[in-house]
Formats: C-alpha cells, structure tokens, sequence
C-alpha cells in the first residue's frame, strides 16, 4: 500500500515539473518575440525617420501665381534681323540676350510692359539665348535656332576715264568700305552717314603709273570682302596747239606728265621723235615743217610715259604772197 502511494506521488510531481518547465519555455518564446518586434519596430521607425531627414526640401516659390510674359520672335529676312515683341502684366526690367553661348548683351526697358526690340541675326547657324526678367526678379527663358545665308558684299570696280569708279553692294547694311592705292594711307568711308547703307559709289582718281588698288567692304554682320586690282594710270597729251607763221607750220605737243614720243605724219612722209632720242625727259615738245603751195595734211600721235595716246589731225592751204 505505501508502495503505491510512493509511486502516485512521484507521478504527480513529474507532472507538475513537466507544466512548470512548458510555461517557462512559452514563456521565453513570448518575451523573445516582443524583443525581436521592438528591434524591428524601432529599425522600420528609424529607416522612416533618415528617409524624411534626407528628403529633398521644395523651395517656397515667391512668384506662385505669376503670369508668364509672352514673347514673339519675328524674323525680319530682308534686314537679317530679328524683332522681339513682349507683353507682360509685370513690369519688364531688362532683356538679356546672346548668340552661340557668346558674351551677353543686356537691354534695359525700365518697366515697360510692352515692348519690341530688333537685333542683328549673324551669319550661318546660330543658337538664340533670351531671357525676361521682370521687376520682381522673376526670369523667362526662350531659345531658339536661326541661319541666315552667309552672303559677303560685292565689289565691282570699273574704269572711266583716268577714275575708277568703286561700286559696292550688300544684302544687309555695310559698315564701311575702304581702299587704299599701293602703300599709300587707307582712305575708310563710314557708311552711318548714308541714307542707304547697302550701296556705296565712289569715283577715286587714279595715280599716274602702274599702281595696285586693294579694296575692302565690311557689313554688320561682320562678313569682309576684299578685292585686289592692278591698274595703270594714264594721262593723255593735250592736243596740239598748231600756228601757221608764213610757210612754216608750228605745232607744240603738252601733257601733265612726260612725253614718250611724238610721230607725226607730214604731207605723207613720217617722222618718228621720242625722249630717248629727240627731246630727252619734259612734258612739252615742239616742232616746225615748211609748208608747200597748196594743201598740206598733218597727223600727229603723240604718247605719255604712263601710255597715254591722242590723235589728232590737221590741214591747211597754203598760198604765197607775192
């Protein structure tokens, strides 16, 4: 009997041993499980809080609301230029422009809300940077592509007479033309004072001699043309002067510059005098030929040292006096 009694105890204390050590273990699962929660609670909570620390933060936009003014580009193809017209509901400071990403240029409007401007378009391909800014500070960008064919000024110079008459035309407006004889100073026309600025004509006198002629144009857009010429001057022998003193016939050859030879024909027989030869270096020769009764025939060529040539020719009766 106390056999059996010994064996129920120690049935009911394993038992009871059994129950402990499971609610232990639950237990320590249990606080396991709420230590892991907290640390990746507290690992989602800090993940949130550097995500919001790092976010970008939006600057406060002072001109929220603010009306964009509106800008019209027009290309003015005959005068290569570009007309910019703006209307806006703020005041306008200034205009801000530049071709190819090049130095700016800036136009002050002082507060217009209207406006229109005009540039010069460059030749080829260019880029159009503009900005608007307004009173406010506020900026409006615009870009826009333009080329424009890269036609240089023409040159076309023409003798007359001892000139040569310079003639330059352009598709825009020149700047100026200039030309310059041998190595002489430039001679520059300014061409602000034309009232036509895409046409210059000038008559320039040119030296005795053989000289060089180096012409240049230049229009706004920068575009140069050059042309080069060689040319001789000339000056012509006057014409003679003839006198009839009883049967000798005078006649006097006279030029601005020196006479190289003078032939003259006389009733049919030729007579040929040159500086070398003749008369050696001046610019006035003279001669006489006995005249015969009846008509006499004169022809006279006379010559320049820089080639001028005149012709001239002459007849008379002649009839003795007893």
């Amino acid at each position: 009997m106390n056999q059996i009694l010994q064996v129920e105890e120690k049935k009911n204390n394993y038992r009871s041993s059994s129950t402990i050590d499971i609610k232990k273990i639950v237990l320590f699962f249990a606080i396991a499980i709420l230590i892991f929660g907290a640390i990746l609670l507290g690992q989602g909570a800090y993940s949130i809080y550097l995500r919001q620390i790092n976010k970008p933060v939006k600057p406060d936009n002072p001109v929220i609301g603010v009306k964009e003014p509106t800008i019209t580009l027009t290309e003015d193809k005959e005068n290569n230029q570009l007309v910019i017209n703006i209307e806006s509901e703020t005041p306008i400071a200034h205009l801000i422009y530049n071709w190819n990403n090049q130095s700016s240029e800036t136009i002050e409007e002082s507060g217009k809300t209207s406006i229109e401007e005009r540039i010069n378009i460059p030749a080829g391909d260019n880029i159009l940077n503009l900005s608007v800014v307004d009173s406010n500070g506020h900026e409006t960008k615009r870009q826009e592509n333009y080329s424009i064919e890269q036609t240089k000024p023409i040159i076309t110079p023409t003798q007359v007479g001892k000139n040569i008459k310079i003639s330059v035309t352009s598709k825009v407006d020149l700047v100026y033309v200039s030309y310059r004889w041998n190595s002489d100073p430039e001679n520059k026309d300014d061409m602000a004072t034309y009232e036509d600025k895409t046409k210059f004509e000038k008559n320039v006198e040119i030296p005795i001699g053989q000289n060089t002629l180096k012409i240049v144009a230049v229009d706004i857009n920068n575009n140069k043309t050059e042309n080069s010429l060689e040319i001789r001057g000339v000056t012509k022998p006057k014409n003679p002067e003839v006198v009839v003193q009883g049967n000798e016939l005078h006649f006097t050859v006279e030029a601005v510059e020196n006479i190289a030879s003078v032939v003259f024909t006389f009733n049919g027989k030729t007579t040929n005098m040159t500086a070398e030869s003749t008369f050696g270096e001046t610019n006035k020769v003279h001669y006489k030929v006995n005249m015969v009764e009846g008509m006499n025939y004169l022809k006279i060529v006379a010559k320049t040292k820089s080639g001028g040539e005149n012709t001239s020719l002459w007849k008379y009766e002649y009839k003795p006096t007893n």
